[in-house]
């Protein structure tokens, strides 16, 4: 039970904090936007008040749009014709990278070419608003706004419906493109860069979304909130039991081999020889435990979740990590081990070797609560025993 207890932690923990650090290491690489500002013609004054804000550090223009790709079940694909692709960037898998200056290139959601069997070099066709346009794939990855990706009326993710693209703004089919987002970088709170927005520009834009309220992180991050609940809960239950069942078996050890402790005793041995005798017998084996629980979780279970999980969410990489929090609860373990031995083994080391050497003297018996009551006598011997 002890190796199930840290193996469940460090495997689930492994899980979680993997996940942590892979979603934080996809959004620093792509550079994931802090907020996103929605209005409609987003042009360079809006950006100049954005500007003179002073928390903004980067912003970049995105037009989103949503079409239809030309396949017989109509998938939506959400377009981007990016401005320079510097904040919420594509991230590349196979092709070659987003080329700012391509107007004829599209770089499409990897979990929707994989459903369509599309690969680089294919042509795809979309339809929106009164545009429709023909481009080539030039390249294939992930978006850190799509971690996960859903349509309005499912929780579960079906790519051969729906996707996203990225394409230059020189791939707009019209001669102006109305900028309708805009990626910002600042320093300081959402909060506070929110209340500074709504107070200088009230009335200019119609909405602003902070990280941690866009759709796709607040829904990745509950999801390792609730496996990090998982891997501090689970464990305790198999840790508490490993406890008791290590009580139970040192405790019985030494009732049984009373006259073997008091012959030791008798023949000169010190108390803590024989304590340190019986200690690490509990010792040793939640040691052992707990060792391969730390190598074994993080290898195992993490392989068992990610799959499940990939089939939803969308990361480049899959990797379990490591928290020394798993040595601290192992260290623990041990130590309530050691406690709990010492404990079962305590009370016979104060005991005199004569003493010892006999069978222990059962308890007096004494009679409860209710044998007391007048009730008890007058009932039948059969029925007293039977309810004793």
């Amino acid at each position: 039970m002890a190796f199930l207890g840290v193996f469940v932690f460090a495997g689930v923990g492994g899980e979680s904090v993997g996940l942590e650090v892979n979603v934080n290491d996809f959004y620093e690489d792509t550079n994931l936007a802090d907020g996103w500002i929605y209005s409609m013609g987003i042009n360079d004054l809006f950006m100049h008040q954005v500007d003179i804000l002073g928390p903004t550090t980067q912003m970049e223009r995105h037009y989103v749009v949503d079409s239809v790709a030309d396949f017989d079940n109509d998938p939506d694909i959400t377009l981007h014709f990016v401005e320079n692709n510097t904040i919420s960037k594509f991230y590349l898998i196979d092709g070659e990278e987003l080329d700012i200056d391509d107007s004829n290139g599209v770089w499409l959601d990897k979990s929707f070419a994989d459903a369509k069997s599309l690969k680089v070099g294919d042509n795809i066709t979309f339809e929106f608003e009164n545009y429709k346009i023909q481009k080539e794939i030039k390249g294939i990855g992930y978006s850190p706004e799509y971690v996960y990706h859903a349509s309005s009326s499912s929780v579960i993710p079906d790519f051969n419906k729906i996707g996203f693209a990225y394409l230059s703004h020189k791939a707009f089919p019209g001669d102006n493109i109305s900028y309708n987002v805009l990626n910002v970088k600042f320093d300081g709170s959402p909060e506070t860069y929110s209340d500074l927005l709504s107070y200088h520009m009230d009335g200019y834009y119609s909405s602003f979304v902070e990280r941690s309220e866009h759709t796709s992180v607040s829904q990745f991050s509950e999801e390792m909130d609730q496996h990090k609940m998982m891997g501090d809960i689970f464990p305790v239950v198999f840790i508490l039991i490993a406890m008791l069942i290590l009580l139970t078996t040192m405790t019985r050890i030494i009732t049984h081999q009373r006259t073997q402790i008091g012959i030791l005793k008798a023949s000169g041995f010190k108390n803590y020889s024989i304590i340190l005798h019986y200690v690490s017998y509990g010792f040793w084996l939640v040691l052992t435990g707990s060792i391969l629980g730390l190598i074994l979780g993080p290898m195992i279970l993490p392989q068992l979740f990610y799959p499940s999980m990939s089939a939803t969410y969308k990361l480049p990489s899959w990797n379990p990590a490591w928290s020394m929090n798993f040595v601290y609860v192992a260290a623990a373990m041990v130590l309530m081990s050691l406690a709990v031995s010492l404990y079962s083994v305590k009370s016979i080391s104060s005991e005199k070797p004569a003493d010892t050497i006999r069978p222990k003297v059962p308890k007096v018996s004494t009679s409860g609560f209710i044998e007391r009551l007048g009730l008890w006598k007058r009932l039948s011997f059969n029925v007293s025993l039977e309810l004793s």
